[in-house]
């Protein structure tokens, strides 16, 4: 399973060609409102993440409050206070918003935010409600109608928002965590590391069908 999500994380990478520079969509990604939510675990909220200077995946979104109900018709992406995510990661959101409208694709959630909804479920079901959640993002590799679903779940790993004032923890800033920030590190991050290695390697078969010879 957890194969299976990190091959899902890349093919939605590709979804835009990758000799596109990072961050640009054409035609521009289309709005949404963000809810930053307070961490359960470590407390990180709105504040926190503004504070840190991170900026959003992409111009067009915008941070609106956790409680908020009006969000101006836009459609929704709750995310963890101690998370942020690369333009490419949020690529399938844009181009599901893009391709069936706001009202379709109307709400979607970061992994991390799906876990703390979870529950106390063991490792495994919480795995298995995951790849659930998020196989709405294979109708967009395969063109096949968007599947109806409450809140969707991102396929993408996060990054923790760190202050990164030190070495150590720029590094743990800037490493990829599939399921959050903080459940990641389960198994003494036994699987955060399967999810990388397969992840990497799918990008690298991926790449190669761009590359015009042999490396």
């Amino acid at each position: 399973m957890v194969e299976r999500m990190a091959r899902r994380e890349v093919a939605a990478h590709f979804l835009i060609p990758a000799d596109q520079p990072p961050g640009v969509i054409r035609p521009p990604a289309p709005p949404m409102a963000v809810r930053i939510m307070s961490c359960p675990d470590c407390g990180a909220d709105a504040d926190r993440f503004q504070s840190a200077g991170i900026a959003l995946p992409f111009a067009e979104w915008r941070i609106v409050a956790a409680d908020d109900p009006d969000t101006g018709g836009l459609p929704t992406l709750a995310v963890l206070g101690c998370e942020w995510f690369a333009p490419r990661a949020m690529l399938p959101v844009a181009i599901a918003i893009e391709r069936f409208g706001p009202v379709a694709a109307a709400a979607f959630r970061s992994r991390a935010v799906a876990v703390t909804e979870l529950g106390e479920l063991p490792f495994d079901a919480v795995l298995a409600a995951l790849d659930e959640q998020e196989s709405w993002a294979d109708a967009l590799l395969t063109g096949d109608v968007l599947p109806a679903q409450p809140a969707r779940t991102v396929p993408a790993a996060s990054r923790l928002v760190s202050p990164a004032t030190t070495w150590a923890a720029y590094r743990a800033s800037v490493t990829a965590r599939f399921l959050g920030p903080h459940a990641s590190d389960a198994d003494q991050g036994r699987w955060n590391e399967v999810y990388l290695v397969n992840r990497r390697d799918a990008a690298v078969r991926t790449l190669e069908g761009y590359a015009s010879c042999p490396a």
